[in-house]
């Protein structure tokens, strides 16, 4: 079965090679996935057809190992373990679209009280900057506060990159998180208010 493999940094193409219970075994992504993504998760989505309409799902998985020589009928492949964490659910890949939002946008995320300098957002997570010594490290959950038109929402994120940009500021960092926890009531709104800003952007000639 061919699949999306969806990370908070793009969109990967793979198949399936096989489900023994919770363990997916798929094909290398194209983009390969990385020894960084061991044990960290990610999102597989694929289309089947329901009622004669194609429906796309998704589950969340972790990647549990990278196997060199994976034995299929005729050959030997690199493959990727994944333990599956959640039941099957709709998706939808524009929760994956990314924007940045500007200052008259009604969108912004707070920490300890201090408003995050983000890069970009999706429904999925979001990716901002820092040069605060006491920043979360990678693998760290932290609180914010999503504020979208003036409606607060609490949530918990959890760092999953750091990268240090090309500028001559070794302090500063770029931190990618996403967003974590059991509920997802905050989607619904982040959603439309990411499609405003798109439809904005798209009016203006910014977004390609």
């Amino acid at each position: 079965m061919p699949i999306d493999v969806v990370d908070l940094d793009k969109n990967m193409k793979s198949m399936i090679y096989d489900v023994i219970n919770r363990r997916i075994i798929i094909a290398q992504t194209l983009p390969p996935l990385t020894r960084y993504k061991l044990n960290k998760e990610i999102s597989i989505t694929f289309v089947v057809r329901k009622d004669g309409k194609p429906v796309r799902y998704g589950v969340q998985a972790k990647v549990t190992d990278f196997i060199i020589d994976y034995k299929l009928a005729s050959s030997e492949v690199m493959a990727v373990g994944l333990e599956q964490k959640t039941g099957q659910n709709t998706y939808d890949l524009r929760m994956d679209y990314r924007v940045r939002p500007n200052a008259d946008s009604n969108l912004r995320i707070e920490c300890n009280g201090e408003c995050l300098n983000i890069i970009d957002m999706s429904v999925s997570g979001f990716q901002f900057s820092s040069r605060d010594k006491d920043e979360p490290k990678i693998g760290e959950e932290f609180k914010i506060n999503l504020i979208i038109d003036g409606h607060l929402l609490e949530l918990a994120a959890r760092i999953l990159k750091m990268t240090v940009p090309a500028s001559h500021d070794p302090n500063l960092h770029y931190l990618g998180a996403k967003f974590i926890g059991n509920s997802r009531d905050y989607e619904q709104y982040l959603m439309r208010k990411i499609i405003e800003i798109q439809r904005k952007l798209m009016v203006e000639g910014k977004f390609a």
